[in-house]
């Protein structure tokens, strides 16, 4: 992971040296996180934010954007000895240098294709340039670069590679979000139990595959559901806090409905179905969580009768969340495995007969749970 490796270079001193820092990934906040954390290291300051309209970022701090980020300029402040800090510290964020060639296309502009490739060449030469002074950066400079994708295949890249050191972040496996978030819950003052930990996490959906979500988003789901709890006056967040502030948390109404079916109380699930769409569930949401859960089930019948255990599972089902796995296998244990068969066609048929038009969506839900 990019941020254990980036900890242990600022805690060894690593990082205290004049080459440029690439950070980069998926995981934004913690690209900004650590851009954060680097100004501080190389300005002896403990508030590392960066405001780019004070007298600190003006004097020593330059901050480049993007298609705006000349690499004279950057060159040029790289040179510039520092007043009050250290070094001078310089970030660019979103050079285009890190972008994949070819990118700007000749849509009737009236150039020729010759025109535009003696133009691409020259950015490529700007880009190279930079490259080059990398080698060259002066011992009272700081270089940090911050960007999301990159073509690992462009000079700038290879040269930050190379001469400096490239952080990427990935996203956050399910032990380092709990720690995520329970650190955050600890820095607003609060604290929760590791069922409650679990059941957070999960309604954010975070670990959830092909997820949306980001830490930006937990973190802002961390600060509601917080600021809940102590208004109540409580330090100890519940699960109540939890469904009260996350609208995803209508997943966990799945598994009550899970529960209910599992030891045969049908008119509670189909109860727990009719509430979830009162309060605005997507009839197709819900089904794809059903039939997600029971393909869960199924493999975990199948698997654990084979002797893996559930972290194991977790692994071949290709799952985040070792705590979804396991609370479904609890379930899955509650059926024979030609049931869990039986069910799963069942959803797939339904799917299948709302989006033909041969019956309605809430009925279908509805014949499909009193059936189970």
């Amino acid at each position: 992971m990019g941020f254990r490796t980036i900890e242990n270079d600022i805690k060894s001193g690593v990082l205290n040296k004049a080459a440029p820092v690439l950070l980069c990934g998926e995981e934004q906040f913690l690209v900004n996180y650590y851009e954060h954390k680097l100004v501080a290291l190389f300005s002896g300051r403990k508030d590392s934010a960066v405001d780019d309209n004070s007298s600190l970022s003006e004097l020593d701090i330059s901050v480049f954007y993007g298609d705006e980020a000349d690499d004279e300029a950057i060159m040029a402040a790289l040179d510039t000895f520092p007043i009050f800090l250290p070094a001078r510290i310089v970030l660019v964020r979103n050079h285009q240098g890190f972008q994949s060639a070819g990118g700007a296309s000749n849509r009737g502009g009236g150039k020729s294709s010759s025109a535009s490739e003696t133009a691409s060449e020259k950015i490529t030469q700007k880009k190279n340039g930079l490259a080059d002074f990398i080698l060259h950066i002066p011992e009272t400079a700081r270089l940090v670069f911050t960007v999301g994708g990159v073509n690992k295949t462009r000079a700038l890249y290879k040269a930050i590679a190379k001469h400096g050191t490239v952080y990427e972040f990935t996203r956050l496996n399910e032990a380092d979000l709990i720690n995520f978030v329970r650190k955050r819950f600890k820095t607003m003052g609060a604290d929760a139990g590791q069922d409650v930990l679990d059941a957070f996490i999960y309604a954010t959906g975070y670990l959830e595959k092909d997820s949306g979500g980001d830490l930006f988003t937990v973190e802002n789901d961390v600060y509601k559901t917080a600021s809940f709890a102590l208004s109540e006056g409580r330090t100890t967040i519940a699960h109540s806090d939890v469904e009260e502030c996350l609208p995803g948390v209508l997943r966990t109404d799945v598994f009550a409905m899970l529960d209910a079916i599992s030891t045969g109380r049908k008119a509670e699930a189909i109860r727990l179905l009719e509430n979830s769409l009162a309060g605005g569930e997507n009839v197709f949401r819900l089904l794809s969580l059903f039939t997600g859960h029971f393909e869960i089930m199924l493999g975990y019948k199948e698997l654990s009768a084979e002797g893996h255990s559930s972290a194991k599972i977790t692994q071949i089902l290709g799952e985040r969340s070792d705590w979804r796995v396991k609370k479904l296998g609890g379930f899955a244990q509650r059926f024979e495995l030609k049931k869990l068969q039986t069910i799963l066609r069942r959803l797939y048929e339904t799917e299948r007969m709302i989006k033909s038009g041969d019956i309605a969506e809430r009925l279908a839900l509805t014949v499909l749970l009193a059936g189970l």
